[in-house]
């Protein structure tokens, strides 16, 4: 029934994702550069500007480590490469990992990880995932020019409507999210894998209050998830 990762892992596979990511390699590259002599123009300090790029870049680290390990989970049905396209550049863990299993129970499976999952499984993911973010870029080509100017007016106003309307949308994609999973009362380990990695993200937000060891509480989620995962593992083998 796995005969499609054939195709996922094979080397045109390999060949159209690796070309794809060195042109997105290529384009950081290029604006990083552009960004190094329009700092030197305006006088900026080189030993500030290697700070800040140093600084940055051991930023990243902690936001990568959730798309690592959805990278590892979702490579196990979908193949090493295309979800390395697709973490890689303009996908996130939380989005690839809800469109893969949108796109698996739409041809008639339980998710991604289904053991009956298929080429025409496969094919659909794929699609799903591609055809489903291609919009927020359009969008932003368009729109998000106006959509600034509309957010600092509403700061200029000193009103509550920008802090509260992004609070709701993003309560309205956990929600998304998180349902299906915490209203399957059926599915054991991933209702503790859930309430778990809750409790472990309250446990180091309180840590990181009570000690010196703020950054913490910027690896919270990975350690959350990990957390979460480890319990579904223990809960899984515990029920048999």
């Amino acid at each position: 029934m796995r005969d499609y990762l054939k195709i996922a892992d094979s080397p045109l596979m390999l060949f159209l994702v690796s070309f794809t990511l060195l042109v997105v390699a290529g384009q950081s590259l290029f604006f990083i550069r552009r960004a190094w002599k329009e700092g030197a123009k305006i006088g900026i300090e080189t030993a500030l500007m290697k700070k800040s790029m140093i600084n940055s870049a051991i930023f990243s680290v902690v936001p990568s480590l959730p798309i690592l390990i959805m990278l590892v989970i979702l490579s196990n049905s979908l193949g090493r490469y295309f979800i390395w396209l697709r973490l890689s550049v303009v996908g996130s863990a939380a989005y690839e990992s809800m469109a893969a299993n949108i796109a698996a129970t739409s041809v008639g499976l339980s998710g991604f990880g289904d053991p009956n999952f298929n080429l025409e499984a496969f094919s659909t993911v794929m699609y799903v995932m591609t055809f489903g973010i291609v919009w927020g870029i359009i969008f932003n080509i368009f729109f998000m020019k106006s959509l600034d100017k509309f957010s600092k007016k509403m700061k200029a106003a000193k009103n509550n409507f920008v802090p509260v309307f992004s609070a709701a949308l993003f309560m309205g994609i956990l929600g998304l999210m998180s349902s299906p999973h915490i209203t399957n009362f059926g599915n054991i380990p991933a209702l503790t894998a859930y309430i778990s990695s809750a409790i472990m993200v309250l446990i180091c937000s309180k840590l990181a209050k009570g000690t010196r060891f703020k950054a913490i509480d910027d690896f919270s989620l990975p350690i959350g998830m990990i957390f979460g995962m480890a319990m579904a593992i223990v809960t899984t083998n515990l029920i048999g």
